[in-house]
């Protein structure tokens, strides 16, 4: 087993362990996003509670430049992924919530 940045990589796997691995990994970057979530809404929070806007594009573009030296052009995407998952929910009159009219035709 090799050491790669702090995670065991084995060097005879077999498919259906590298998969449970992966299975593992992704767990655990669904739950450091929403962690990244929670963070990210409390800032918005607290800025616009202070007249502030929601985002910081000067801080995005950081993010951004982060993403993309360490991962390349798809790393950026990546970012554009995370940081829209990241800036809160727009609210929206769900239907049959009120807000319309029922039942019209």
């Amino acid at each position: 087993m090799e050491q790669y940045e702090n995670v065991a990589v084995q060097t005879d796997f077999h498919i259906d362990s590298a998969r449970e691995a992966i299975d593992a990994l992704d767990l655990q970057i669904i739950e450091i996003i929403q962690r990244r979530q929670a963070i990210s809404l409390q800032i918005q929070q607290k800025r616009m509670s202070e007249g502030g806007t929601r985002t910081v594009l000067s801080r995005e573009e950081r993010i951004l430049d982060r993403y993309a030296t360490g991962l390349g052009a798809r790393g950026t995407a990546l970012a554009l992924n995370i940081l829209s998952l990241c800036r809160g929910r727009v609210t929206t009159a769900e239907p049959g919530a009120g807000g319309g009219p029922q039942g019209a035709r």
